[in-house]
């Protein structure tokens, strides 16, 4: 979530760590059916935003709470058993086999290293390269790449590599979890942070005003 905030300079990384937290809590994740919030807390958390629409009312008691708590923990286990099946249908419909070919357009997975001198951190830094042209198939999982500058990139493996544009997945389960789905009955299982950006946008223009 924060590299989707930084671009070259990583200098700045932890200044709006506060917001992005609080989106990433407040933010209801499509598995579940809850937010990290009321999972943890039994309420909801109040954003700053609407700071003066709070509605005065007498608390509920502890067992009020420990009584929804249980009740919403029950729902999360069946709502995360039937988003595990249908993720596993989508999945096993969307999977093939990837055979590279030469002139296919591709994305190379990148490993840089944090200097800390040049303020760079590899964790930042975007995690693939591209687009890069399949110049020589040497195996029938070993190809060379060339880049736009004519710079070689000689035998990389395809579980480094995911096709551009993505028209179905490699053959392997790192790059699984870089395809966008774009069917909208598919549940990711992990997309709260992707239904948190919008929050984090709102809430760094309402802090920072």
């Amino acid at each position: 979530m924060i590299a989707q905030y930084v671009d070259r300079n990583h200098k700045n990384w932890d200044e709006h760590l506060p917001e992005l937290q609080f989106a990433f809590n407040t933010a209801r994740h499509d598995a579940t059916g809850y937010t990290p919030a009321y999972l943890n807390l039994g309420r909801e958390l109040l954003s700053p935003v609407n700071a003066n629409n709070v509605r005065q009312g007498a608390a509920p008691s502890p067992d009020t709470t420990r009584r929804h708590l249980e009740e919403a923990y029950e729902l999360v286990r069946i709502n995360l058993a039937q988003a595990f099946q249908r993720q596993q249908k989508y999945y096993d419909l969307r999977r093939r086999l990837w055979k590279p070919k030469i002139g296919d357009k591709i994305y190379k997975r990148e490993y840089p290293l944090s200097n800390k001198n040049a303020t760079f951190n590899a964790k930042l830094a975007p995690k693939f390269k591209g687009p890069l042209e399949i110049k020589r198939v040497v195996s029938p999982v070993v190809v060379d790449l060339r880049d736009r500058n004519d710079r070689w990139h000689r035998h990389v493996h395809i579980k480094d590599l995911k096709p551009d544009p993505p028209h179905g997945p490699i053959n392997n389960e790192d790059e699984i979890s870089n395809e966008q789905n774009t069917d909208e009955d598919v549940v990711d299982t992990d997309d709260s942070k992707e239904e948190g950006v919008p929050q984090i946008q709102a809430l760094i223009r309402g802090w920072v005003m």
